[in-house]
């Protein structure tokens, strides 16, 4: 809606006058003589005001007052005020800046200034609502734009993990609990930790839905040693222990599909997500901190997830012993910060797992 009214405060019926004279052909002009009407104006018609031209001294409720009231409600974040004044005293004009005036004007009036000041006013007033619009036009856009890309990659996400499922990997149920576990200890790392991990609310969101192709790797690994009912040789080992590297390498091959973010932390996850803080892990034996967090969190739910499950070689331990062997170091190393998230996170994660069994 165009803006298009001048409001004039003034007690001075001849400046009045004259103001409208001045601004009358190119704009509507709307009069009060103090204060309180001019506010009550503005309450009915604030969407049509342009510009207040506001008298410093009039009764009832002065300029002054007025613009105080106005700077309170966030008037003059939308519409200018400019200050008339007999008198330009140093203090009142810094007051009144502070309180939202945008200019003053010197009585007796010379027209030309007059004029002059009060459509810049308007002009750069028109132009600043006008870029705020084309932003927040833009801002929703962008907004809407990543909302898409979000529900894209964690489709992509899904059908990935769904390739390790069809070949008999991994249970559908052990990808929910893996995305589960690691989205309650990301929020708890969060909360805890959030200024050491720089774990927003949207990186806890894309940790959830990477963690699903933590073993997209084991794809590339041969049925006869993936399959092998008895103990693996060391060398059979080692090929298992490729799906980090080879899984890295099917990321790459759908980089472009995916966000940036969505492509680091799939690619640390995938990597990663079987280091040890002791530096005794692999594929690249990094230690402590090295290891990135995402990557330590999808450790954790891994471990915790395989050891309540049951394996070709062994039954499925409860939890209370699962918790204990991760806490005690019996299921590897992990950094104090990750075990005092996953003690305090312990609750919520069996009361998940406990809809798997």
């Amino acid at each position: 809606m165009a803006r298009d009214t001048i409001l004039i405060a003034d007690d001075d019926e001849e400046n009045r006058v004259f103001l409208k004279t001045l601004f009358q052909d190119d704009y509507a002009v709307a009069m009060t003589s103090n204060g309180r009407q001019a506010m009550e104006y503005l309450m009915q018609n604030h969407q049509d005001v342009a510009v207040l031209l506001l008298d410093m001294h009039m009764p009832v409720v002065d300029g002054r007052a007025l613009l105080k009231v106005l700077k309170v409600k966030k008037v003059t974040d939308r519409i200018p005020v400019v200050m008339m004044t007999t008198t330009l005293d140093s203090e009142l004009i810094k007051e009144c800046y502070e309180n939202g005036a945008v200019d003053f004007i010197l009585k007796p009036f010379t027209p030309e200034i007059v004029a002059g000041r009060v459509r810049n006013t308007i002009s750069l007033y028109h132009n600043a609502a006008h870029m705020r619009g084309i932003i927040s036009q833009q801002t929703a856009q962008i907004k809407e734009k990543n909302k898409e890309l979000k529900a894209f990659n964690d489709r992509l996400m899904e059908v990935m993990s769904s390739i390790v499922e069809f070949r008999n990997l991994e249970s559908n149920a052990h990808i929910k609990k893996i995305k589960g576990i690691s989205r309650i200890l990301a929020e708890t790392a969060a909360g805890l930790y959030g200024r050491d991990y720089h774990l927003t609310p949207e990186k806890v969101d894309v940790i959830e839905s990477a963690s699903a192709l933590h073993d997209i790797g084991m794809i590339a690994i041969p049925d006869a040693i993936l399959l092998k009912p008895g103990k693996l040789t060391a060398d059979e080992f080692e090929v298992v222990k490729s799906h980090t590297t080879r899984g890295c390498e099917i990321l790459e091959q759908i980089r472009e599909l995916q966000s940036k973010e969505y492509v680091q932390v799939s690619y640390n996850i995938c990597r990663h997500h079987h280091e040890k803080f002791d530096g005794s892990g692999y594929p690249d034996h990094l230690a402590g901190d090295a290891i990135p967090v995402e990557a330590q969190i999808v450790s954790i739910a891994d471990v915790y997830d395989s050891l309540i499950s049951d394996r070709t070689y062994r039954d499925a331990f409860d939890m209370d012993k699962a918790y204990s062997m991760i806490v005690g170091g019996e299921a590897g190393v992990f950094s104090e910060k990750m075990l005092d998230c996953f003690t305090k996170s312990r609750e919520m994660i069996e009361s998940f797992c406990k809809q798997y069994t």
